[in-house]
């Protein structure tokens, strides 16, 4: 079971269908490393299925059941097949793996590895980020939604410390530095509603970069 599980509500959306594909799939990976929320997913969707079904629901210890009215009229997508790894994205869950059919790392500013996703119709960006033991990111806040789920090694801020499979909601306006712990390097995807805010020495500088998408 994970120790940073995503919010209810989240898993909520997904059962429902309702999440912008970037957040989407940071939830679905979570899903994918965790037996707890995978087990959660299923009951909220077997449950909005028999409300859709016009069944009588009896309450549960978490009181979901309850939100469980706000599910959607449409029954959750079938799941497309899935692609096998490429080589050197072992670690990668199945969810992730039709969008990495031809990417590979790039360096980038901060001395960390990514990878940018394409969505499709969602202005989330989405990346996977490859951090070196005891790396970190520089130091920053955020000014709207961003989620990161762990999928190899783990980081460690001043919100905590997370390990593979761990969800995280960002801190909003507190300034965090994840940096990555000892060991196999740290493997991340993070969904960023809108550019993240440098407020380290170099912060006002670059911060325009960011914004523009240039970083």
């Amino acid at each position: 079971m994970s120790r940073h599980p995503a919010p209810e509500e989240l898993l909520l959306d997904y059962a429902a269908g309702t999440l912008p594909e970037g957040p989407a799939l940071a939830v679905a990976l979570h899903v994918a490393l965790d037996p707890a929320a995978r087990r959660t997913v299923d009951g909220l969707a077997a449950v909005g299925g028999a409300l859709l079904e016009g069944e009588e629901v009896a309450p549960n210890e978490s009181g979901l059941v309850d939100a469980l009215a706000r599910l959607g009229d449409e029954p959750l997508a079938e799941r497309p097949a899935v692609p096998a790894a490429r080589a050197g994205f072992a670690w990668a869950p199945a969810p992730l793996r039709r969008y990495l059919r031809h990417e590979n790392w790039k360096r980038v500013f901060g001395g960390f590895e990514q990878i940018d996703l394409a969505l499709h119709g969602d202005a989330h960006r989405v990346a996977l980020l490859r951090l070196q033991p005891g790396r970190g990111l520089p130091r920053h806040r955020h000014v709207a939604s961003e989620y990161t789920v762990v999928l190899q090694g783990g980081y460690t801020d001043n919100t905590g410390n997370y390990a593979v499979g761990d969800f995280a909601v960002g801190p909003g306006a507190a300034e965090h530095e994840p940096i990555a712990d000892p060991g196999e390097p740290c493997i991340a995807l993070i969904v960023l509603e809108r550019p993240i805010v440098l407020t380290g020495p170099w912060g006002r500088l670059l911060n325009p970069l960011l914004r523009w998408g240039w970083m």
